[in-house]
């Protein structure tokens, strides 16, 4: 009897958070999958190194910047090497760190949001393209945002333009790559509201106190059990089904 080859995983922005949750979670639930966890900054990424020596050999810490064409070809390239395929690529790294309204947030703002949280996804599925391609179940899942609905404004009293219309832009660049390739499961999907640095950075920068009081009536994950529900949607998915489609994780379909 053949033993069935290794799952191939990509998840970037693996090193805490979300991303640190999923990479824990897929070498928990799948005892072969091979995960590449990708990161900026890996001589402080602690946990993600802990983790690796607990699953070694399945959990590989990398080098990843979001929308360095160059390092994520490069990257590519050594993946296929070694594996000639990635079964799943979650485009997790993204950034927050505005809080102001439109008239004052600087082009700047708006230029390092769209560089990490749309190239930066673009970037790495023109660069994986091919290898997911020679998967035969392959998936693209980009981590979006209920920021990013366009529909979801007049319950969104946030500051947060700049994340908002990243993430609106990451929905639309993620929809169309499941329109453009009919052999792919791709789809955005909020995670809710979870227990992380980037969340708890959010509260704190919030003038108006309101993400605070918000958050008090919202459904908090921890990261590992966000992740758990993810897991469950992604393994489940189906390009019928759920292709194209925003994902949330507590409603089912976000609106758009």
């Amino acid at each position: 009897m053949t033993t069935p080859a290794p799952k191939i995983y990509f998840v970037a922005g693996g090193t805490r958070g979300i991303g640190l949750g999923l990479v824990a979670g897929i070498a928990a639930r799948d005892p072969t999958a091979i995960i590449y966890a990708g990161g900026r900054n890996l001589s402080s990424a602690q946990l993600l190194i802990d983790l690796s020596a607990k699953y070694p050999g399945r959990i590989e810490p990398v080098k990843y910047i979001a929308g360095d064409k160059e390092g994520n070809e490069e990257l590519a390239k050594e993946i296929g090497k070694k594996h000639g395929h990635v079964d799943t690529v979650i485009a997790n790294a993204g950034i927050a760190n505005s809080d102001a309204p439109v008239h004052e947030t600087s082009i700047k703002s708006f230029e390092e949001h769209f560089s990490v949280n749309v190239l930066g996804p673009i970037v790495l599925f023109q660069t994986f393209r091919d290898l997911l391609k020679a998967s035969p179940s392959p998936r693209f899942v980009a981590i979006s945002s209920g920021a990013g609905s366009i529909e979801g404004l007049s319950r969104n009293p946030f500051n947060n333009s700049p994340y908002g219309t990243s993430k609106a832009a990451l929905n639309w660049v993620v929809r169309k790559i499941h329109y453009e390739n009919d052999w792919l499961i791709a789809y955005p999907q909020c995670p809710g509201a979870v227990d992380t640095d980037m969340m708890r950075e959010g509260i704190a920068k919030d003038t108006t106190g309101k993400f605070k009081e918000i958050m008090k009536i919202m459904n908090v994950r921890q990261p590992d059990e966000a992740a758990t529900v993810l897991l469950d949607i992604l393994d489940a998915s189906t390009r019928e089904k759920d292709g194209g489609q925003f994902h949330n994780i507590d409603l089912g379909r976000h609106p758009w």
